[in-house]
């Protein structure tokens, strides 16, 4: 029994240091089983202690997370929110910086939380001041479906895995004051 302890907990461990959950396709983000969510282990956890603590992670992560706030009690949590200059895309030889609107989605059951792949748009000013749009297939994938920069697409990658990681991480430290 003690072995099976040790094991789940260096599995979920290993889970949150590495922090990999989607990866960007021309379809959107999917985990590893090609999934549009993830669902993650807290053995002996319950539900609402996950809720409770995801929520207030969010909420000292983010300056003003109430905005962005849409919860069902207990349930689920899903958090709206802006980054300016958070991922680059390339047209041709120059490289842009782009500001997201995404959406992170988070539900939960006791000893688990499943995580929704996340949605975003992405644009930038033009230099005569109206907003472009990233057509994220098209920037970041071949008609193919090959993709044209693993830089950037790495990056976005990065970006988003590391805001649910960020999440995760400090929700395992609230109680921990």
């Amino acid at each position: 029994m003690k072995k099976a302890r040790f094991f789940l907990m260096f599995l979920l461990v290993a889970q949150l240091s590495y922090g990999q959950y989607f990866t960007l396709t021309p379809d959107g983000f999917a985990s590893d089983s090609k999934a549009d969510y993830v669902v993650i282990d807290f053995p002996g956890v319950t539900k609402n202690d996950l809720y409770r603590n995801v929520l207030n992670a969010i909420n000292t992560l983010y300056s003003n997370p109430q905005d962005g706030l849409s919860v069902v009690a207990g349930e689920s949590i899903t958090l709206s929110a802006y980054q300016r200059k958070a991922i680059k895309a390339s047209a041709g030889i120059m490289t842009y910086d782009y500001d997201v609107d995404y959406t992170l989605s988070f539900l939960f059951k006791d000893g688990k939380i499943r995580v929704n792949s996340p949605t975003f748009e992405a644009s930038m000013k033009n230099y005569n001041g109206t907003w472009a749009k990233l057509n994220v297939s098209r920037a970041y994938f071949k008609k193919n479906g090959d993709v044209k920069s693993e830089k950037h697409v790495d990056g976005v990658n990065k970006f988003f895995n590391g805001l649910i990681k960020s999440i995760l991480d400090k929700s395992g430290k609230i109680d921990n004051w």
